[in-house]
């Protein structure tokens, strides 16, 4: 008796029993004593002890408790982020030498109160930044974790891609061409399998793999001779293949090898540096400055700070030129102060957090950045060139219409019903279209089966029905959609061959040991019986290429006793390889004709009516082969001499989202090209359905790879365009796109997904790898991974790089603005000679500009990385990719507020000292040091400037909400409240900063010992005052000087029917 039986009643969609028919107990629960001798176990017996299934795999709870049981998937000794560099970088940056270099001064003056405040700011901003930085480099470390290789695995009888570092053993895991092996495994089924194991066995030659069991005494055999087992990290060169992992982590052969080594990866040994000695000491020491290691941006900044550390040390040099040399505490104070003003501390660290921020963002929208180069890059794409499949259109194909190649008064035409779910080969049927009659499994003319077993043989992906009844597939979606359309004839793969995982597919796996009488059907009974019987035995199979456009199979036919060759692809190359045609397929399917030109041309002709409809055409043949020429048979002999059989047209429909999408790249100046392996007349018809192109396009916009090969590259350069659309596209045909865009200053975005597309998306300024159909080896070469392979993510993240790059010119802006208006304040402030005629009293202590600095600044820099994108964001033309964030605007932009804002605290000072107090006669030697009645003006002096600077800092911040327009119209038809409020982060920043002024003024001790600064009351007035006389500033600056003086260097874009050309470039 069974524990599980058939229940009719049961709900298709109810959890009732679904997890109990999937559990299943592995008989040797301790899974690494079995990875030594997976080689010599069967298949079934190694599931066994794995309490696995070769058809349904783990349950998906199953592969979390075995997750938790044996750990992640991972190597010891990667310890990802280094906190000692990032400690090394806080300590070696510009801020914190000169923030030493004053330390010392103090201390050597003998001011101890100044030199600990200073040695703690250093402490606390160290340890803060430390902490900011090593939480935003886990938090990029962990987003480039989504985008590391992945692996295909079957849990509950449905294909899913999951991180590798989820991989479990037990797992079944399906492995194909350009895939990095993500664990040791047992091959059971494969398909012309080839592996490179270099990495592990030192072998250069790609390895064959075979799916036999070996025999037990080759138990000690070594690890390259075990020719059923791929191994973890290596790589697929050839083929594909299904295997049940063995082992995982550290229990892998890889993982061995690097326990012997002491937990270091193989292969990531440091090579031999022949440089001279200093040569790689001054490598050492600009990586640890930051000056080679990090983004462009960030290499950029870094060498503006130290570059603005030696402007510090310039200005020391001048504060003690005008003291005469005569260098007293005071003048190195004053010294100390004016260098401190010029050093924007917190830049570095607001960009991190900026950039961390930005990706965590972008991976909640399907985009993980794999490189920060590219956030920078983003921006300023100028061109867009994506796939068609699955990124345009859904990659939800259905086959809709299905032509048998005949004479012309004998050719035959069915439609398939649009269907809700593709993958359901039960909803929907097929129709004759000249009468409309229905065809089934009962009614099929030979000559439409003799087609269709092309169809689903000449195709390795798979249909099934899952344990909650739902249709799931793997596979190529081109090829699922024909898999469908045959299956609904009676004529899937699983019903004409068997391999070894269809079998076990058909037989079944008992849930909880042998006595369990597994759920089948009656077809599944039948199946069963026959399943060593089937007509057709897979002998040969050569995998699709990308170039060649086709893909071909040949098998043995036991029923007719020879073997047949099968092809599929595009419709021009089987064309190409077929000699003769079957006349009246219905009639007479075995008789032939020879291919004339008429008859090529007139199928030529159909497969363009097809293709017109925006439908995918697939041309289908088969040819007989000799039994002693299918033995070592190359494909060069294997693919010629077909009959031509049929076309099936494909339909993918486009993403909803798509034509929003396109519109939306038009009018931020994007130009959209689709690159994709469909013919001609299909790509154009999509393109057309999506926007991409207008019905009038001219002919150069729309080009086969063939035609733009053949270009030279004068002869491209000389095209008033790009194509935006280039049909039948090979990998090499992306590259010379690249190349092209580039001689024409366009900064272009290249999507792909195979092997072959990584030279392309390595050297595209912005490479895009799709995450559910990319190879392992295309992710790596891009910058960014979408894990939905939707072609609006691109738009989403160019917007976000767009976003982040406003921004980033926002809190850089207003970071070295506030450094402007302290050095005028302090420089001009070397004017306040004191009573004995040698020492400058400053405006402003040392300590007043650190609080400046780091707890004003900071904050509102941080809100504005973190403003939202202005609503005609992406209605505006790509930035300049060669003047990066510091443009002339921004320059003069700093210069114009950083100079006002200075000059109205310098006012201030001067109402203050000429208005209040007694003039020249209030500046004393002893102001700078220490409080005394005489002192009071100047410390009251003190005390509004700094109330003033930190209004107009904090103020200035909202200001730069928009860089063009006012402070009370940042969007047009909302009141300016609301804007405000939409960022919180920086409202908070700036009524927290404005609070806060009261600290340094009022608290006794700390004012006068500290700051060198005392209470206020009149003093107020002035402060609002100037803030307000700023404000004014700010608002005619935009609306007055920024539009004529920066006409020079905008870019105005025209729209067109083709696309946007961006004057300028």
């Amino acid at each position: 008796m069974g524990v599980l039986k058939r229940n009719d009643g049961l709900k298709i969609k109810s959890r009732t029993n679904t997890t109990v028919s999937v559990t299943v107990s592995p008989t040797n629960p301790n899974y690494a004593t079995l990875g030594p001798i997976a080689h010599t176990l069967p298949v079934d017996q190694l599931a066994q002890q794995l309490g696995t299934n070769q058809a349904n795999g783990l349950t998906k709870n199953e592969a979390t408790r075995r997750l938790e049981a044996c750990g992640a998937n991972l190597l010891d000794g990667d310890d990802g982020v280094s906190a000692l560099e990032v400690l090394i970088k806080q300590l070696a940056n510009a801020l914190t030498l000169v923030l030493l270099a004053a330390l010392a001064l103090s201390f050597g003056v003998k001011d101890w109160i100044e030199g600990g405040v200073i040695a703690a700011v250093i402490i606390l901003n160290t340890t803060v930044g430390f902490f900011q930085e090593y939480r935003a480099e886990k938090t990029m470390d962990s987003l480039r974790q989504l985008s590391s290789p992945t692996a295909l695995v079957i849990r509950n009888g449905e294909s899913i891609a999951i991180p590798a570092r989820d991989v479990v053993p037990g797992d079944v895991l399906m492995i194909k061409t350009g895939d990095v092996i993500s664990a040791d495994l047992r091959l059971f089924s494969v398909s012309n399998l080839e592996v490179s194991e270099q990495l592990l066995t030192g072998e250069s030659l790609p390895v064959a793999k075979i799916e036999e069991t070996l025999d037990k005494d080759n138990l000690d055999m070594p690890i390259g001779d075990r020719f059923n087992l791929c191994y973890a990290s290596t790589m697929v060169t050839k083929g594909r293949g299904t295997g049940i992992v063995v082992s995982t982590g550290m229990k892998t052969q890889i993982g061995r090898i690097a326990e012997a080594i002491s937990g270091k990866k193989p292969g990531k040994s440091k090579e031999t540096d022949f440089r001279p000695f200093h040569k790689r000491v001054l490598a050492k020491v600009a990586r640890w400055l930051g000056l080679s290691s990090g983004t462009l941006l960030q290499i950029k900044l870094n060498k503006l700070a130290y570059l603005l550390f030696g402007c510090a040390i310039i200005l020391i040099i001048i504060v003690f030129a005008v003291a005469r040399f005569n260098v007293d505490e005071n003048v190195v104070l004053y010294g100390i102060a004016s260098a401190i003003a010029i050093i924007p501390e917190s830049l570095i660290a607001v960009l991190t957090l900026t950039m961390a921020v930005g990706t965590r963002k972008m991976a909640k929208e399907n985009v993980i950045v794999r490189k920060l180069d590219a956030l920078e890059n983003l921006g300023g794409v100028t061109d867009v060139c994506s796939d068609k499949t699955g990124t345009l259109t859904l990659g939800r194909m259905s086959v809709r219409k299905f032509w048998l190649a005949a004479d012309m008064n004998n050719t035959a035409e069915y439609v398939a019903d649009t269907t809700h779910d593709a993958l359901d080969p039960d909803d929907g049927a097929i129709r004759r279209e000249s009468d409309g009659s229905v065809i089934t499994p009962e009614t099929r003319y030979e000559g439409l089966s003799q087609a269709v077993r092309v169809a689903a043989l000449c195709n390795v992906a798979t249909i099934h029905k899952n344990l909650k009844g739902e249709w799931k597939s793997t596979g190529d979606p081109t090829e699922v959609a024909l898999q469908v359309f045959a299956t609904k004839l009676g004529l899937g793969r699983p019903t004409l061959t068997a391999d070894s995982s269809e079998e076990n597919e058909i037989r079944g796996r008992p849930a909880l040991g042998d006595i369990i009488v597994e759920m089948k059907d009656e077809t599944q009974s039948e199946n069963h019986e026959s399943s060593k019987t089937k007509r057709y035995e897979l002998k040969v199979e050569f995998p699709f290429s990308s170039e060649l456009k086709r893909m071909t199979t040949i098998y043995w036919d036991n029923e007719e006793g020879q073997n047949i060759c099968l092809i599929k692809g595009a419709m021009e190359r089987i064309l190409d390889l077929s000699d003769t045609y079957v006349t009246s397929p219905e009639e007479n399917p075995s008789t032939t004709a020879p291919m004339t030109e008429a008859i090529k041309n007139t199928f030529l002709v159909k497969a363009e009516e097809l293709a017109s409809q925006g439908l995918r055409v697939i041309g289908m043949g088969q040819r007989t082969l000799p039994l002693e020429d299918v033995n070592n048979i190359t494909r060069e002999n294997a693919e010629n001499g077909f009959t031509f059989l049929a076309l099936a047209g494909i339909f993918d429909p486009p993403r909803p989202e798509t034509p929003g999408a396109v519109k939306a790249f038009k009018e931020a100046g994007i130009v959209v090209h689709m690159l994709t392996g469909d013919h001609l007349t299909t790509a154009r018809a999509i393109a057309e359905s999506v926007d991409i192109i207008s019905p009038n396009a001219p002919k150069s916009a729309v080009m086969t790879a063939a035609e733009f090969d053949k270009l030279s590259d004068e002869e491209i350069d000389a095209l008033p365009e790009l194509p935006l659309v280039i049909a039948r596209c090979a990998p090499e045909t992306k590259v010379r796109m690249i190349h092209a865009g580039k001689r024409r200053g366009k900064h272009l975005s290249m999507s792909g997904d195979g092997v072959n597309d990584s030279p392309a998306l390595k050297l595209a300024p912005v490479g895009i790898a799709m995450g559910m159909a990319g190879s392992d080896v295309a992710k790596d070469a891009s910058d960014l991974v979408l894990t939905d392979d939707n072609f609006d993510s691109i738009r989403v993240a160019v917007q976000e790089g767009r976003r982040l790059f406003l921004n980033i010119q926002r809190f850089i802006l207003h970071l070295l603005t506030t450094n402007v208006a302290e050095v005028v304040l302090l420089i001009v402030g070397l004017c306040f000679i004191a009573t004995d005629g040698n020492t400058s009293v400053f405006p402003l202590s040392p300590l007043a500009i650190l609080w400046v600095n780091m707890l004003t600044s900071s904050p509102p820099a941080f809100g504005l990385g973190l403003e939202r994108a202005p609503a005609d964001l992406m209605k505006r033309p790509p930035h300049s990719t060669k003047d990066g964030v510091f443009t002339w605007p921004v320059i003069i932009d700093c210069l114009s507020y950083g100079i006002m804002m200075g000059a109205t605290c310098l006012v201030t000072f001067i109402i203050i000292i000429y208005g209040a107090g007694n003039g020249n006669n209030s500046l004393l030697h002893e102001c700078n040091h220490e409080h005394t009645k005489e002192c009071n003006v100047v410390f009251r002096a003190r005390s509004t400037v700094f109330a003033t600077l930190i209004f107009q800092i904090l103020l200035y911040a909202l200001e730069l909400k928009s860089l063009d327009r006012s402070l009370f119209s940042l969007t047009p038809g909302r009141a300016f409240y609301k804007d405000i409020w939409a960022n919180q982060v920086l409202l908070c920043s700036v009524v927290g900063g404005m609070i806060s002024v009261v600290l340094p003024i009022y608290v006794p001790g700390l004012n006068t010992h500290v700051f060198y600064q005392s209470g206020i009351s009149w003093e107020w007035g002035v402060v609002i005052g100037m803030s307000l006389v700023f404000i004014a500033w700010c608002e005619i600056w935009k609306l007055f000087c920024r539009g004529p003086l920066y006409k020079h260097w905008t870019r105005a874009f025209i729209n067109s029917d083709e696309g946007v050309h961006i004057a300028g470039q």
